[in-house]
């Protein structure tokens, strides 16, 4: 099985949203704050759609791939990192 990692950024001044579907994930990143997108992957042409939202990116899986995790470094991001207190 092969493996898909998609660096990421928060090039803003605020707290950027990582949501990760199908699973209905979220993590937050700080500004200047990096992290990767993991995933296995069927085939070497299965890659991740992202897309914009208000708050800061959705990641969707395509056909071939498997769960989406999200790293930094080592260390395997749980779900709720950084939330800010109150969103929903």
């Amino acid at each position: 099985m092969m493996e898909c990692r998609r660096p990421i950024r928060n090039e803003t001044d605020r707290l950027m949203l990582v949501f990760v579907e199908m699973e209905g994930w979220d993590c937050w990143l700080r500004p200047g704050e990096s992290a990767e997108l993991r995933a296995e992957i069927d085939a070497s042409t299965d890659d991740y759609e992202l897309t914009d939202n208000p708050e800061g990116i959705t990641a969707w899986p395509s056909r071939g791939m498997g769960i989406i995790s999200v790293w930094q470094g080592d260390r395997q991001l749980e779900c709720g990192h950084q939330r800010p207190i109150g969103w929903i």
